[in-house]
């Protein structure tokens, strides 16, 4: 009998490229939901800031992700005086043998894991579970 050392071998296969002309057309389409996110949630800034406040919803790559982001800004007397908050992951896993491009999403819970919602759906399904589930609040 051999030894246990912790090590287990785990099939991790290389994460797809994300091409250029992909990550424009996800651009584009997150741009407009960003901008009804922004109508609905950005309110106005109160005179006197007692808790953490939502200025601001964008968009941005890290890697070959592409994620919402939200910014608060924080009252006077805290460690810093903004912060980031990532709401939604949209990754792209290649294309189908038809051709059609294909997508995995998810949300951010509570506890910081993320939580995958979508597995293998098309950009639109995607960008419209954004829109509509409760999951995706900034």
């Amino acid at each position: 009998m051999g030894r246990y050392n912790g090590y287990t071998w785990v099939y991790s296969p290389k994460a797809v490229k994300v091409p250029e002309e992909i990550k424009k057309e996800i651009e584009t389409e997150a741009t407009k939901i960003i901008e009804r996110l922004k109508k609905e949630y950005i309110m106005k800034m109160p005179k006197k800031l007692k808790y953490n406040h939502l200025v601001g919803i964008y968009g941005k790559w890290i890697q070959q992700r592409f994620y919402f982001c939200s910014k608060y800004i924080c009252p006077k007397g805290y460690l810093a005086p903004w912060s980031e908050n990532r709401f939604a992951r949209l990754e792209y896993t290649g294309k189908e043998p038809e051709g059609r491009n294909k997508f995995q999403l998810f949300f951010m819970r509570h506890t910081g894991e993320w939580i995958k919602i979508l597995e293998d759906k098309k950009l639109g399904q995607c960008l419209e579970e954004i829109e509509t589930s409760p999951y995706f609040r900034p």
